[in-house]
């Protein structure tokens, strides 16, 4: 026996435990906190555990698989270690459905879950020095594993404004000869965020040029209902070796059956080069899987569950991530920057200014619970300080429920909030211009890049390089009337694209708007030239402006003195690379005169696009009404049927883009290649145009942009 020190140690036994946060362990120290003088029912929002809702429920094609294993007493003896022989073999075929080549039976191991797939990864890993990189936010059992296994973590961001997709700058700069491995969990937990084909193929290249494997956590694979389809990492799997880790919990809504896969996707076979395999194999000798009657029941599991079940799954989830999001708009210290598109979660940005005595997103959750019985997740548990991870995987039902009450909780602490702010809240008076002045260039001394490097006003009467100062009068008619037109035109490699046209354009709709210009047509463009060349942007917008100008808040510009002439250079802009999914507007379009004149009145299409990103589309399509496709919200729309034939609809309801012009111009080449049958302007019924081969969004900063999906049918099926 050891022998016991007498401080009540063991001899050579002192071990230091890893002070991770788990998600189970804080739920259950909120669980602690709720008041149980309550006669409410507590709702959870906090664990990834579906079943625990009556509207979540497996197939009962898997429970009878199950109860058929069991009873057939076949299955009540030790399975191999690293998993029944058939089993392996139907993950193998499972996966490889997916894949642009077929894994074999000897390729998987099972796992008691998805949690012990994690481990097993993260200790083949494990080495003197080694460091793993790990995406924040992240599920939090990857850290703790790293802890025990002695793997040094490092944390990439996943940016929220680009729907929590991998800031794959911070991932060359992390890396060095010691990192052994990234983390990609697609779909995501907890931002509930969907890589596209694109995404992926850059992770692997960069994988690929950093010499380290991926780790893709796909435990959430195919529960994905936005606009990216679910790809599996393992398609690049010649580009880079990737373990690729999944279960039947999520996507089956059995986590309780704790049936996993560790499975490595390396059809290059660099891993058997390293002995890797034989190392994972030998490892498993030590490990215990799931029980052997339920391996057993998985390849049954696998092959005769209909794609009915999954699609009610995604739609549910669907529902239920609508409902969360809608609800959350009514809460004002919580915003969603990205609207989940698959997995069960999503991740919410806590605005804690807006609450009375909450500290932060521990102390916000804690309260919650114990004022509200309802258990939401805090960030910090996930690696998100003053976030909160949301599950709304959960029944209609209770999920609403559970949000009106964080509403309740926020317009209470939101209350004695203000009080505390307005009981000796004092308005500041600016005591000159120069005070002012100071006051504006220190907001820009926060902003890493200058977005806008030159603005002209003929306000001014000149060309303005100090963005604290770009600014425009108040009782402009273009600011509280609407009174003015603008257009744009393209920056690129430091030349205007098509300027003269935009110009032309610009002055017809200043003519319908009955704006006269400050200037003759050629000192417009004069000064638009020459802003450019001031500005030294290479790849941007010029936007420009004329306006009935300054001089009162009447209706009438008839009091204003002089009209005013404004242009900005807007630095670099970005172009979406892959087919977007659009929706047909509710929102009505604007009527002929207004719809041909380009001016600054955007309400409609604001509403429009909001729209869209409301139901997870990248934007949205008109129709007129008589039926007719008209536009986008601020690009022209063309279709290719499956005739050959170009076609855009006729610009007499709406506004003709330079770059539509521009494409009538050039498409007749292609005719002339055999490319196209023809090209024209037509009227296009909405049936027509759903029929159509193709179809995509025209303008000048895309400038072809195709849209794949519409009103959820796939376009060119």
């Amino acid at each position: 026996m050891e022998k016991v020190k007498e401080s009540g140690t063991m001899n050579n036994c002192e071990v230091e435990t890893p002070k991770n946060i788990t998600i189970k362990g804080i739920i259950s120290l909120l669980m602690q906190s709720v008041d149980e003088k309550c006669d409410r029912s507590v709702i959870s929002l906090g664990m990834g555990d579906p079943s625990a809702y009556s509207c979540f429920h497996t197939t009962p094609i898997a429970q009878h698989a199950v109860v058929d294993a069991f009873q057939s007493d076949k299955f009540n003896g030790y399975s191999p270690t690293v998993g029944l022989p058939q089993t392996r073999r139907a993950i193998a075929d499972y996966l490889s459905r997916d894949l642009p080549y077929k894994l074999s039976s000897d390729d998987v191991f099972i796992t008691s879950g998805c949690t012990q797939a994690i481990d097993v990864a993260l200790t083949m890993l494990a080495r003197p020095s080694a460091n793993i990189l790990l995406p924040r936010p992240c599920f939090p059992i990857y850290e703790l594993c790293a802890a025990f296994r002695g793997l040094e973590v490092r944390r990439f961001d996943l940016l929220p404004d680009k729907g929590w997709e991998v800031d794959l700058d911070a991932i060359e700069v992390l890396a060095d000869q010691n990192t052994v491995a990234l983390v990609i969990i697609n779909p995501g937990n907890p931002c509930g965020n969907v890589y596209s084909y694109q995404h992926l193929k850059e992770i692997a290249d960069i994988a690929e040029k950093l010499k380290i494997l991926v780790i893709a956590d796909e435990v959430y694979g195919h529960l994905a209902f936005g606009k990216n389809p679910f790809v599996p990492m393992g398609v690049f799997g010649s580009t880079v070796p990737v373990l690729t880790l999944g279960s039947l919990s999520k996507r089956w809504i059995v986590p309780g059956w704790r049936l996993g896969w560790f499975v490595t996707t390396d059809p290059s076979g660099k891993f058997m080069k390293t002995k890797v395999v034989e190392h994972i194999k030998k490892y498993f000798d030590i490990l215990g899987g799931p029980a052997t009657f339920i391996q057993a029941a998985v390849p049954y599991i696998l092959e005769q569950t209909d794609e009915v079940f999954f699609k009610k799954t995604i739609n549910i989830l669907k529902q239920a991530s609508e409902i969360c999001c809608d609800r959350i708009k009514e809460i004002p210290c919580i915003t969603c920057p990205h609207k989940p598109q698959g997995s069960m979660a999503v991740m919410m940005k806590l605005n804690l200014p807006l609450l009375d005595d909450i500290s932060d997103d521990i102390d916000f959750c804690f309260k919650l619970a114990k004022e509200e019985s309802v258990i939401i997740l805090p960030g910090t548990a996930v690696g998100l300080k003053d976030w909160l991870r949301i599950t709304f995987a959960a029944d209609p039902a209770s999920l609403e429920e559970a949000l009106v009450r964080v509403k309740s909780f926020y317009e209470i602490a939101a209350f004695e909030a203000e009080k505390a702010v307005y009981s000796d809240f004092k308005v500041h008076v600016f005591s000159s211009s120069s005070e002012l002045l100071e006051r504006l260039h220190e907001k820009w001394s926060l902003v890493k890049k200058q977005p806008y490097p030159a603005m002209y006003s003929s306000v001014y009467g000149g060309i303005i390089l100090d963005p604290a100062i770009m600014v425009i009068p108040i009782d402009d008619h273009m600011v509280h009337r609407g009174h003015g037109v603008f257009d744009t035109s393209i920056i690129y490699d430091g030349y205007l694209y098509e300027l003269d046209v935009h110009l032309d354009r610009f002055l017809r709709s200043a003519s319908k708007a009955k704006i006269s210009s400050p200037f003759p047509r050629s000192t417009l463009r004069s000064i638009l030239i020459q802003m450019t060349a001031v500005s030294k942007c290479k790849k941007g917008t010029l936007r420009f402006w004329l306006s009935a100008g300054p001089g009162n808040f009447l209706l009438s510009p008839a009091g204003c003195p002089t009209s005013a002439f404004y242009a900005v250079v807007i630095d670099d802009f970005s172009q979406c690379k892959e087919g977007v999914k659009v929706i047909t507007s509710t929102i009505p379009m604007k009527s002929p005169l207004f719809a041909t004149t380009k001016n600054v009145n955007y309400l409609p299409n604001v509403l429009s696009v909001m729209e869209a990103e409301e139901k997870g589309a990248f934007a949205s399509i008109w129709v007129d009404n008589e039926g007719y496709i008209a536009e986008g919200p601020n690009v022209n729309v063309a279709f290719i049927t499956q005739d050959k034939e170009l076609i855009l609809p006729s610009f007499d309801k709406i506004l003709s883009g330079c770059t539509a012009l521009r494409l009538l111009q050039l498409a007749p080449k292609l005719v002339e290649q055999g490319q196209l049958k023809s090209v024209k302007i037509a009227d296009l019924t909405v049936q027509e145009a759903k029929r159509a081969a193709e179809m995509m969004y025209v303008g000048s900063t895309l400038p072809l942009l195709p849209i794949v999906m519409w009103d959820e049918q796939s376009m060119g099926w």
